[in-house]
């Protein structure tokens, strides 16, 4: 599954049949996976606050993007522990790219930022993705026209969630696929486990989306 090796997308209308859904998780070894019975995500990000003025509107920008069109779905593994964040969304011409390019600017210059959740300020911080064991800059390297995967850690240390994701673009649609886990550890009890189902996902869902056979 290779750049730039993939058939051509389907209309507009077809939309919705892009995402993961249930039907899609024992055959990809994912049966410890359930849908949840609505998007967990479907509500917009708290207000966000990076280093300077001008990378706190960008910030804000990127992640409060409207897409023209767009179909979420999540899942969830038996336990709660590991919650997947999956949307497929159609955006004007050009306005993919420019999404994207905020996206990529924003884990390049904003190393950590604060959000606000009522009075409460909870840090994120970007993983470097060379030092990321879910290897993010070979995954960018298999799908779309670009693709960007980062990891994210948020909550003060001993507390802290893992947040991985993963957008690849195709034209003017965008997939957005994201991991959360309470495991922020890379070497705890639960990592092996994230792991195994963020690989399994990351096989399933861009292939789905680009219209690619199942690695």
């Amino acid at each position: 599954m290779t750049k730039g090796h993939f058939v051509s997308m389907p209309s507009s209308d077809s939309l919705q049949e892009l995402p993961v859904t249930a039907a899609d998780l024992a055959p990809a070894g994912l049966d410890r996976f359930g849908e949840l019975p609505s998007p967990s995500s479907d509500e917009d990000p708290p207000p966000m606050t990076a280093a300077t003025p001008e990378l706190t509107a960008l910030l804000n920008r990127a992640f409060n993007d409207k897409a023209a069109r767009e179909v979420r779905t999540s899942f969830t593994d038996a336990d709660g522990s590991v919650l997947v964040d999956e949307g497929v969304s159609e955006r004007a011409p050009g306005a993919a790219v420019t999404w994207m390019s905020d996206m990529r600017r924003v884990y390049t210059e904003c190393a950590a930022w604060t959000m606000s959740l009522g009075d409460e300020e909870i840090t994120i911080e970007v993983v470097d993705p060379a030092g990321d064991p879910a290897g993010p800059l070979e995954v960018e390297r298999r799908f779309g026209d670009e693709a960007l995967m980062r990891t994210m850690l948020a909550g003060p240390a001993g507390q802290r969630a893992r947040i991985t994701t993963l957008l690849v673009r195709d034209g003017d649609r965008a997939l957005e696929l994201t991991f959360r886990s309470v495991e922020g550890d890379p070497a705890g009890p639960g990592a092996a486990r994230l792991a195994a189902a963020t690989s399994r996902f990351l096989a399933l869902a861009p292939a789905k989306f680009l219209g690619l056979p199942v690695a």
